[in-house]
C-alpha cells in the first residue's frame, strides 16, 4: 500500500514536519477510538446494503474493525507517525490486516462526516454521564432538605442577613436550579441525536448509501437533513458546553454556600473530613478544598465555552481545519462537570448541618423588619409609608444602641403593631409565608414532592 497520509496521492512532497505536528490531533481524538470503530461498522453495513461489498468482505471488515478497536482499548495498538488522527489510525490498522479489502472501507465517506459522527456519539455518552452525576447532587439536596423542612436559618441578600427561611427551603432552591439543568441537557439530546454519517465531505456520494439506515444502526433518532450543514454544524458541541457552563455555575453557587456555612465564623455546618484537606504547614487546618475547587471549576468550563464559541464564529459553511479544535474544550467541559458533580454529591450527603446554630442566628431582630412593615400594611398603611416608618424606627433604635427586641408592649402599640413582639419569631415568620414556593412547611413539602417527580431515578 502507498505510504503517507490518506490524501497524499495529489501531492509530490510530504508535509513539512512542523506543519505535520500542527495538524496532528491524535493525542486528543484517540479517545474516539470506540466511536470510530462503531461508525466504521455501521458504514460497512451501508456499503454492503449498497452492493459495494460482498458478504465475505463485509464480515472481514467488521472483524478487523473490532480487532483494531480492541487493540486500541488494550493499549497494544501500534500508532504510526503517519496517523494524523484516530480515523487515519483505524483505517490504517484495518488496511494493514486486510490489504485491498481494508482499502474499501472509506468509500462514500469522508473524515468530515466521520468526525462529526464520532463526536456526537461521544458527546451523547459524556452528557449522559455528567447528567447522572448532576442528578445525584439534586437527589442529595432533596434528601437533606427533607431532613430540615422546618429548621429555620437566616436567608440572605448581598451576603447579609435578610429574612428567616428554612434549611429545607434553601436546599430546595439549589435542587430546582439543577433540575432545570437536567431538563436542559435532556432537551439538548433531542436536537443533538442526529447522524451526520453519509454526508461525505459535503455533498454525499454517488454510491447509493442510505444515511437513514445508517442512523438507525448507530442509534440516532434521525439522519441529517442537509449534507453541507451536517459537516459544518457544531451546534451540538456548543450547546452542550453552554448547558455544562450554566450547570457548573449552579454548582459553584452551591459550593459558595457550603463555604459560607462551614466558615467557623458562622459555624452552621461542617464538611466531612473525606471532603476536606489539611495544610502542609499548619497542623490545625481542615480546608474546604472540595467546595473551593467546585467553585473554581466553573471558570474552567466557562472558558471552554468561550474557546469553542470564539473558534466557531465567522467560519463559512463546509469543513474547515479550525474545527479540529472543537473536541478538546467540549470533552473537557463535560468531563470536568462530571467530576465536580460527583464530589459535591458526596459532600452534600456527608455534610453535618448544625440546626441549633442556624436557629440561634435567627435571633437577630433585624430579620423581622419586613414582617413589621407588612403588619402595618395589613392594618391599612400603604407599603411605602410602612417601609418608611419601619426604617425610621430602626434608625432611632440603632442610634440608641437598641433593637426591635428592646421594644415593650407600649412601644409596639404606639407604633401601630400591637402584637409586634410576637413577630420576632422565626417559626411564626416562616409559617406565615404560605405562598407557593415559599419557606413554610406546606410549601417546602410541596416543592419536595414536585422535585421527587422530576428527579425520578
Amino acid at each position: 500500500m502507498t505510504e503517507g497520509p490518506l490524501w497524499s496521492g495529489r501531492f509530490s512532497t510530504p508535509p513539512a514536519p512542523e506543519a505535520e505536528a500542527l495538524g496532528r490531533s491524535l493525542d486528543v481524538d484517540r479517545t474516539l477510538a470506540a466511536e470510530d470503530v462503531r461508525a466504521g461498522t455501521a458504514h460497512v453495513e451501508a456499503l454492503l446494503a449498497a452492493g459495494l461489498l460482498t458478504d465475505d468482505e463485509a464480515a472481514k471488515l467488521v472483524e478487523a474493525l473490532a480487532r483494531v478497536g480492541d487493540a486500541m482499548l488494550a493499549g497494544t495498538f501500534a500508532f504510526d507517525a503517519a496517523d494524523e488522527d484516530i480515523h487515519s489510525a483505524v483505517e490504517r490498522g484495518v488496511t494493514d490486516l486486510l490489504g485491498d479489502v481494508g482499502a474499501k472501507l472509506h468509500a462514500g465517506r469522508s473524515r468530515n462526516d466521520l468526525v462529526a459522527t464520532d463526536v456526537r456519539l461521544r458527546l451523547i455518552e459524556l452528557v449522559g454521564t455528567a447528567a447522572a452525576e448532576v442528578h445525584n447532587v439534586a437527589r442529595a439536596l432533596v434528601g437533606r432538605a427533607r431532613d430540615h423542612v422546618t429548621d429555620p436559618m437566616p436567608g440572605s441578600t448581598h451576603v447579609r442577613p435578610a429574612q428567616p427561611i428554612t434549611v429545607g427551603h434553601h436546599l430546595c432552591a439549589h435542587a430546582w436550579a439543577l433540575a432545570r439543568d437536567l431538563d436542559r441537557l435532556a432537551d439538548w439530546r433531542r436536537r443533538a441525536n442526529v447522524s451526520p454519517l453519509g454526508a461525505g465531505a459535503l455533498a454525499t456520494s454517488t454510491l447509493g448509501l442510505d444515511p437513514i439506515a445508517t442512523a438507525e444502526r448507530l442509534g440516532f433518532d434521525r439522519a441529517f437533513a442537509n449534507s453541507l450543514d451536517a459537516v459544518s454544524d457544531r451546534d451540538a458541541l456548543q450547546e452542550a458546553v453552554a448547558a455544562a457552563s450554566i450547570c457548573a455555575t449552579h454548582l459553584s453557587r452551591l459550593a459558595a454556600d457550603l463555604l459560607r456555612w462551614t466558615d467557623p465564623a458562622l459555624g452552621w455546618a461542617e464538611l466531612d473530613e473525606a471532603y476536606s484537606t489539611g495544610s502542609s504547614m499548619m497542623p490545625q487546618k481542615r480546608n474546604p478544598d472540595t467546595a473551593e475547587l467546585a467553585r473554581g471549576k466553573a471558570a474552567r468550563i466557562a472558558g471552554d465555552f468561550v474557546t469553542l464559541s470564539a473558534m466557531l464564529q465567522g467560519l463559512p459553511l463546509g469543513y474547515q481545519r479550525d474545527l479540529q479544535e472543537d473536541k478538546e474544550p467540549a470533552f473537557d467541559a463535560l468531563e470536568t462537570l462530571e467530576v465536580v458533580a460527583r464530589a459535591l454529591a458526596g459532600a452534600i450527603v456527608t455534610l453535618r448541618i448544625d440546626s441549633d446554630a442556624m436557629r440561634a442566628a435567627c435571633a437577630d431582630p433585624g430579620l423581622y423588619a419586613t414582617d413589621v412593615a407588612e403588619a402595618l400594611v395589613t392594618s391599612g398603611v400603604p407599603f411605602r409609608e410602612a417601609h418608611r416608618r419601619t426604617g425610621e424606627l430602626l434608625k432611632t433604635l440603632a442610634d440608641d444602641g437598641r433593637t426591635l427586641a428592646d421594644l415593650d408592649d407600649d412601644d409596639w402599640n404606639e407604633f401601630g403593631v400591637p402584637d409586634g413582639a410576637a413577630l420576632l419569631d422565626p417559626d411564626r415568620s416562616i409559617a406565615a409565608r404560605t405562598a407557593p414556593g415559599g419557606p413554610s412547611r406546606r410549601s417546602v413539602e410541596a416543592q419536595l414532592a414536585a422535585l421527587d417527580a422530576l428527579l425520578v431515578p
